[in-house]
């Protein structure tokens, strides 16, 4: 206690047994005031603690689950690799009926997506369609920015050449818009394209119709570029 306190503590007229009582409670409920601070701070400095933990956790979560780039492969199968912004595949459907055949029996989540592409197009399902002249047509949206976009798109048809050197790859590059567009019309992205260039000369050719033309005379339409040497810098 002050010196001040402590002496006018003395001169009040009480028996001395009641001073060392009083004495006792006043150190006694201080020492547990300041106890009962440091306490507080301690449970609040985990609390923030804790919560800092489950923000990062939430954002690395949702950085896991949110796809930011979006890659189609078109053989005759039509299937699609989503990808999130670590680079990894954590969807993989079938854009036709073909397609829905071949992803049921392969699993690529959580693998980086060129290594999900050379599992793909090693497949026994894929095998069939990987014939002499074949055409695969490799499309990328999205990638968070386009050099992400043009080094997804590099290392995907790297790997695939690599893997089917005497099929021809094609590759266009596409943004989340014309993906959707082509969603909405069950299309898949080379002959969207097509249907676009088409309609700017006949405008009552549908969906239905572009379905229905040889994908050798897709690839002229949708003015997809072919690629000989994907991995010559």
């Amino acid at each position: 206690m002050d010196n001040r306190i402590r002496e006018a503590f003395n001169a009040v007229q009480a028996p001395e047994r009641l001073k060392r009582t009083v004495r006792a409670s006043v150190r006694k409920k201080t020492f547990d005031y300041g106890r009962n601070v440091l306490q507080l701070h301690r449970r609040r400095h985990r609390m923030a603690s804790c919560l800092l933990t489950m923000v990062l956790l939430l954002a690395g979560g949702w950085t896991w689950f949110f796809p930011s780039a979006s890659i189609s492969v078109d053989v005759n199968p039509s299937i699609e690799l989503k990808v999130n912004a670590l680079d990894r595949v954590i969807a993989l459907e079938g854009r036709n009926s073909d397609g829905a055949a071949l992803v049921k029996d392969i699993d690529v989540i959580g693998m980086s997506y060129d290594d999900a592409m050379q599992r793909i197009l090693l497949s026994q399902g894929m095998e069939p369609y990987l014939e002499k002249n074949s055409t695969i047509t490799i499309t990328v949206a999205g990638g968070g920015s386009s050099a992400h976009a043009e080094q997804i798109l590099s290392r995907v048809l790297c790997r695939a050449y690599n893997i089917a050197r005497e099929e021809n790859i094609l590759y266009c590059q596409v943004d989340w818009e014309t993906v959707k567009a082509a969603r909405r019309v069950n299309l898949c992205i080379p002959r969207y394209l097509a249907w676009q260039n088409l309609l700017q000369n006949d405008p009552t050719i549908t969906p239905e119709d572009v379905r229905e033309i040889p994908k050798e005379t897709i690839r002229v339409l949708a003015q997809i570029i072919t690629i000989e040497d994907p991995c010559h810098e």
